[in-house]
């Protein structure tokens, strides 16, 4: 905040004093609050709001007034909450989530289902098994809408427990007491190649032979699919100092490119080479060890109300899982 706006703030307070305001809390208040929490800036709250900076300055002041308690604090280096906003966001995302369920009951009862649901996935439910499955969802609620974000595991475990949005989906569980995840499907990674005549189809490989002998394609930390392979290495006796990375990339997509460019080799979700693999872009190669299987969670935050359109969407999800678990992959 500049010192320009932090006297704007200033002279927000005075008239809210002047409009006597101090005691009218409403919800336009805490979606201020809210937002400014979530992203740091009031102009940024502004901007999702599609109000000007001085309404949600206005919002917050009052806001305060009404609890007697700061909640922001107000600096020219940044925004943050305090102790006491801390505590009272997670009842404010709440008090938002219970009248946007409210509203979503109406509808329903007049055989209105419509909303938004806010998902966070890592990359390859957001890439290759979201698409399919939310496609299904549509074909009986064609009036609910997603808006998924991408991100890693982590990110994705820390999102939900902040409750930036209603369900997760990652390739892996972080212990975090805020989260509840929930297997959902199972498929087998594979070890991908270029196509080229450096190796065979035919022949069965030892990890050190690959690992220590050619470039590999990292996955950036905090996926779940480098988490998962660095743990099998580990329990093979490999010496991940030995191995020759030569890249790291933050999304199967960019992984599964830089073998097919000849980059390196690397380990990948089935899923996400499956194409590849179909029109010999990429080559999948026999190993003497056997690969672990990965499982697929859906996440959600413990301790929560969750919305009329988040329960309809989980029963969705639960009757996928009992088809999908136990099951090769393939939607």
């Amino acid at each position: 905040m500049t010192a320009q706006e932090l006297a704007d703030v200033l002279e927000m307070e005075r008239k809210c004093s002047v409009l006597g305001m101090e005691h009218y809390m409403d919800f336009k208040q805490i979606e201020a609050f809210v937002k400014v929490v979530e992203l740091a800036s009031f102009s940024a709250a502004a901007e999702a709001l599609f109000i000007s900076q001085s309404s949600v300055s206005l919002y917050i002041i009052a806001l305060e007034k009404e609890l007697d308690i700061k909640l922001i604090n107000r600096s020219t280096k940044e925004i943050s909450p305090t102790l006491a906003g801390k505590m009272f966001y997670e009842d404010a995302v709440e008090i938002l989530a219970r009248k946007r369920d409210a509203l979503e009951k109406m509808k329903c009862i007049l055989g209105n289902f419509s909303g938004e649901i806010n998902i966070l996935a890592s990359s390859v439910p957001s890439q290759y098994i979201l698409p399919e499955l939310l496609a299904r969802f549509a074909e009986n609620y064609p009036d609910i809408t997603f808006n998924v974000k991408q991100a890693d595991t982590l990110d994705v475990s820390r999102g939900i427990a902040a409750q930036q949005a209603e369900v997760g989906f990652t390739g892996g569980r972080i212990e975090d007491d805020k989260c509840e995840y929930r297997e959902f499907m199972t498929e087998k990674m594979v070890f991908i190649v270029p196509c080229d005549k450096d190796f065979s189809d035919e022949k069965v490989y030892s990890l050190e032979e690959l690992l220590y002998n050619y470039p590999y394609i990292s996955r950036e930390k905090g996926s779940g699919t480098r988490t998962q392979y660095e743990k099998f290495f580990m329990c093979q006796n490999i010496d991940l100092s030995k191995m020759k990375i030569c890249a790291g990339f933050d999304n199967t997509q960019s992984t599964i490119n830089g073998v097919m460019n000849g980059l390196g080799v690397s380990i990948v979700s089935e899923i996400a080479a499956r194409s590849f693999i179909k029109h010999k872009t990429i080559m999948p190669i026999k190993l003497k060890e056997e690969l672990p299987e990965r499982k697929f969670y859906y996440a959600l935050r413990k301790n929560v109300f969750q919305s009329h359109l988040v329960n309809l969407f989980i029963e969705f999800l639960e009757a996928q899982t009992n088809s999908l678990l136990g099951k090769e992959v393939g939607l």
